[in-house]
């Protein structure tokens, strides 16, 4: 299945190499869970603090991924 990838901030730097600003579009296993996404991405689970599924907050790390699916991924943010 194919879905596409963003990553904001600090967590660019875990996109695929060859991937262009801040998206990337990944094939994957038909079973692949939004966790498992995260590992593949050596993203640590406290660092992925919002996630989103086709524009939908989730923190259901165990739903499967459907192709087409986009997935964003926006680490904790600091500010005073």
């Amino acid at each position: 299945m194919h879905i596409e990838v963003k990553l904001f901030a600090t967590l660019r730097k875990n996109l695929p190499p060859g991937s262009s600003g801040s998206k990337a579009q990944m094939t994957l296993d038909a079973e692949t869970t939004l966790q498992s996404l995260i590992d593949q991405l050596k993203i640590p689970v406290e660092l992925a603090q919002m996630v989103l599924v086709n524009g939908e907050q989730t923190r259901e790390f165990d739903r499967q991924l459907q192709d087409g699916d986009t997935v964003s991924i926006f680490p904790p943010v600091a500010g005073g």
